[in-house]
């Protein structure tokens, strides 16, 4: 976890080295102001039923925005999932996992930096945000077949667009619902499809998709004087 906490200095220095961009402001409401966040993405741990948490199963997002004018913000993020992935999960329906999964466990590692663009309709509670976003990513997937001693591993590089709305109530609690991430292989270590024992991994040879639920708390910065 040392690297994360590096990673989340490293984000909110980003904050005061980047120059910011604003609109000819002309009072202390035009300001730039700066917001900082911390969070968890949801889907991905409850698929383990929030168990066993620790370096190799988390899930990890921080960030910031600043804003443009009263309705438009950027920012950047950086977004950290590292999990188990369960037999009972495996054997789900789904289009990725295909056959039979029965004896195969596995692991998700996901690494993204995002630049963000935000659109902002303030209801004083609760504030509404749709986020578009672009990336830059690694993505990692291992399988283990017990019954037929098979092992798959993937590793990729990847760029991507995502966009996500963001609700958040009473400034301090949001939350990030759906979350879609598409990206696309800049380089791959192999082929994605393969077959392992009877479970067919169906990945796409070119592109993927994420759909992800973000949960945590925020905190607009003093304004600057």
């Amino acid at each position: 976890m040392k690297k994360y906490c590096g990673i989340l200095v490293l984000t909110l220095s980003l904050m005061y080295a980047v120059p910011g961009i604003s609109a000819p402001a002309a009072g202390a409401e035009n300001k730039q102001r700066t917001t900082v966040f911390l969070g968890i993405e949801l889907i991905e741990l409850a698929q383990n039923d929030f168990s066993n948490p620790g370096p190799d199963n988390y899930t990890f997002t921080a960030g910031f925005s600043r804003t443009l004018d009263q309705k438009t913000a950027w920012g950047m993020r950086y977004a950290g999932i590292h999990v188990e992935l369960s037999e009972a999960h495996l054997l789900e329906p789904s289009p990725a996992y295909l056959g039979d999964f029965t004896g195969v466990t596995g692991a998700l590692n996901v690494q993204r930096l995002y630049g963000d663009y935000y659109y902002t309709w303030d209801l004083n509670f609760l504030k509404i945000q749709p986020i578009m976003s672009v990336s830059l990513g690694y993505n990692a997937w291992n399988f283990f077949n017990s019954l037929e001693e098979e092992s798959y591993a993937l590793q990729t590089v990847s760029a991507g667009v995502s966009g996500r709305f963001r609700f958040t109530l009473f400034t301090y609690l949001f939350l990030e619902i759906p979350c879609l991430d598409l990206f696309a292989y800049l380089y791959k270590s192999r082929e994605p499809e393969a077959m392992l024992g009877e479970a067919h991994i169906a990945f796409n040879p070119y592109f993927g998709v994420f759909n992800w639920i973000y949960a945590g708390v925020s905190s607009p910065l003093p304004l600057r004087r």
